[in-house]
C-alpha cells in the first residue's frame, strides 16, 4: 500500500470519482478520503493478509488549571431561591 493512499472497504454504496460504488467493494483512495468515509462510517480500513495495521500516534490527554476563568454564573432574574 502507498504511503498517500489507503485501501477501504466500504460499509455502503456511494458516488466515488463520480461512479457507483456498491457496499462490500475495496477501493485505492486517497489518505484523506480515506479517513473521511471512515470516519462518517461510509467505510473501514482493508487490510489484506500479510499488512500491518497502521499504528497512530499516542494522545495524552491532560487537564490544564485554565489562567483566565470566566466568571461563575450569576441570576440575574426570576425567582429568588428559597432560603432555608
Amino acid at each position: 500500500m502507498a504511503g498517500d493512499t489507503k485501501k477501504i472497504k466500504l460499509l455502503r454504496s456511494i458516488v466515488l470519482a463520480g461512479e457507483d460504488a456498491e457496499e462490500g467493494e475495496v477501493h485505492e483512495v486517497q489518505r484523506g478520503l480515506a479517513n473521511r468515509l471512515i470516519g462518517e462510517g461510509s467505510a473501514v480500513l482493508h487490510l489484506e493478509e500479510g499488512d500491518e495495521p497502521e499504528t497512530g500516534p499516542t494522545i495524552v490527554d491532560r487537564m490544564e488549571r485554565p489562567e483566565n476563568r470566566e466568571p461563575a454564573p450569576r441570576r440575574i432574574s426570576g425567582p429568588r431561591p428559597k432560603e432555608k
